[in-house]
């Protein structure tokens, strides 16, 4: 329970995990590196918020690993209108990742476009012949 408090400490306030603190969150428990970027990716996301999130996690073992915090603090809201909060802030959220992966892949197919065209320029070539 301490290996967590530190990493969620370290995740909460920003901070970068140092190698072996992220190795001892990873043996303690989930890989908070995930929570950290998520957090970062979300920053409406309040410290209260973010507590009671990881302690969902925390009590919940695996059964929340792959949910997003929005959706975790969404299934645990007390009322409708909190609920319905969460829902729009997660489609939010995920509109935005949406973007961002779809900006990554395009770029991606763009490289790999290069260098396949780059590399089949090499093979029509043929082999160097030497002098």
């Amino acid at each position: 329970a301490a290996g967590w408090t530190l990493a969620a400490v370290l995740t909460v306030a920003g901070g970068a995990l140092t190698g072996y603190e992220a190795y001892a969150a990873r043996e303690r428990g989930p890989d908070f590196s995930r929570h950290r970027e998520l957090h970062s990716a979300q920053p409406e996301l309040s410290e209260r918020e973010w507590e009671r999130y990881l302690g969902h996690r925390a009590s919940s073992g695996e059964r929340l690993q792959a949910l997003t915090p929005f959706e975790v603090l969404g299934i645990y809201a007390d009322d409708p209108r909190r609920r319905r909060e969460y829902a729009r802030r997660n489609a939010q959220f995920m509109l935005d990742m949406h973007r961002r992966i779809t900006a990554f892949e395009d770029l991606y197919r763009a490289e790999l476009a290069r260098i396949l065209t780059h590399s089949t320029a090499t093979e029509e070539e043929g082999p160097e012949k030497g002098p």
